[in-house]
């Protein structure tokens, strides 16, 4: 099943359209064989897992073939030891692909778009364009630009045909600034993608102003996330518990503070900072990167809201709601030192807000973002919202969760909350 989603399966469903394959990369399964001929047949080409960021360059020439990882590059004197070394220690454990670069890569320009449907029967829009080096596909003219965004169009069409849940999708794009453009890689964002959740809620405009500034995590886009917010958060687009989050601050003296779970370690420049946030993170995963809310506090750790919304018929209901209290030196509440009601927290606040209308106020929002996401993906029936109230009182929608974990219900004062939440998913599966 992954293999068809992969690389290798998305590569063979656009090549089988004219239109599309012209501006396809000759790509194939790696093995032994297809190595070899690609190094026979071309200067510069890549390898990459069938799902993931990773990304091997190899350059070839009269004297050598130069294996570049990343973090180091190295030569080989024949093609039996670059293949023999690349599949003893690089590609192992995963299945991955050879792509050809038509030219030199360090001439070529790469953008990612992200376009998404709003709901199954919707127009894929372009709602998301991503410079990742330097160069700058503007250049083009009118008619070129027509022409790209024509052709992102239908590749989307042609994945979204083969792929009916998936409503986001990244198209990553080289150009040689001479008007010749190659899609370079296609990456699914299915409905329990952070940045496919992200653009469904975004398209509401009644529930944007409640999200996070959020973008895909490049060395571009952290950067520039850093020099507008003290903090920003990364988090892998497919995760669970908490797993892989990271906080990123800009401490006095300009250096960087990395902070996961309750680990903390300070890289000088934004250089080292970037270095380590690639091959600890961005290697292994696809990342977003958002600016950090500053949630309110009690005695000292931050809290959120974890908020339940389940579907009765055609309505959305607010079935369950906690305050869950970060433990000690940690950034997210994902482990929490306790739990408390809405009422306990906001009185420990001594904010002056009433508790019963903060409540209100969040199990309308989530309500909100229920319906948009039900009409973006279909088939869910219960959610579970992370909502961050900010120092200012202002609420926030961090995340959604269609699989939420419902213990802390069960552990949480008595079990009427958790038998309300239990009551209406025995429902809603009596009425499917």
């Amino acid at each position: 099943m992954k293999g068809i989603r992969g690389r290798y399966g998305q590569h063979r469903i656009l090549e089988s359209e004219n239109g599309i394959s012209m501006h396809l990369l000759e790509l194939k399964l790696m093995s032994a064989s297809t190595f070899f001929y690609f190094i026979e047949k071309y200067t510069f080409f890549i390898i990459k897992p069938l799902l993931g960021p990773q990304e091997i360059g190899v350059a070839v020439n009269e004297v050598a073939i130069e294996v570049a990882t990343g973090s180091e590059s190295i030569q080989f004197s024949t093609k039996e030891k670059a293949y023999d070394y690349l599949n003893e220690h690089i590609c192992i454990r995963k299945h991955y692909v050879i792509q050809a670069i038509p030219v030199n890569p360090s001439t070529l320009s790469h953008c990612r778009y992200t376009l998404h449907r709003k709901s199954p029967t919707a127009s894929w829009k372009i709602v998301n364009h991503l410079l990742i080096n330097t160069n700058d596909i503007s250049d083009f003219n009118i008619f070129l630009k027509w022409k790209l965004n024509k052709f992102l169009t239908s590749a989307v069409k042609r994945l979204g045909a083969a792929f009916p849940s998936c409503h986001t999708i990244v198209i990553e794009i080289a150009n040689n600034g001479a008007g010749e453009f190659w899609l370079t890689d296609s990456i699914l964002h299915e409905r329990n993608s952070k940045w496919s959740q992200y653009h469904a809620l975004y398209r509401k405009r009644s529930i944007r102003p409640m999200l996070p500034a959020t973008e895909l995590c490049t060395k571009n886009t952290l950067l520039a996330f850093l020099n507008i917010y003290p903090e920003v958060i990364i988090k892998p687009c497919v995760g669970q518990q908490g797993r892989g989050i990271v906080k990123i601050s800009v401490t006095a003296d300009y250096a960087y503070e990395v902070h996961e779970k309750q680990n903390r370690l300070v890289k000088d420049d934004y250089d080292q900072l970037f270095g380590y946030i690639a091959e600890h993170y961005l290697s292994i995963k696809d990342y977003i990167v958002q600016q950090r809310i500053s949630l309110s506090e009690l005695n000292g750790c931050p809290f959120d809201v974890r908020v339940i919304t389940q579907l009765d018929g055609e309505r959305w209901l607010a079935t369950g709601m906690v305050v869950k209290v970060a433990a000690k030196d940690y950034f997210v509440s994902n482990r929490a030192s306790k739990l408390l009601t809405m009422e306990k927290a906001i009185f420990q606040l001594e904010s002056g807000v009433s508790s019963e209308q903060c409540a209100k106020w969040i199990e309308m929002i989530c309500k909100k973002a229920s319906k948009r996401l039900l009409k973006n993906n279909g088939g869910i029936s219960i959610i579970g919202f992370d909502i961050g109230i900010d120092s200012k009182g202002a609420v926030w929608i961090i995340e959604g969760n269609y699989a939420p974990s419902l213990s802390m219900f069960y552990m949480f004062g008595n079990n009427e909350i958790h038998e309300r939440i239990s009551y209406y998913i025995k429902k809603h599966k009596k009425s499917d």
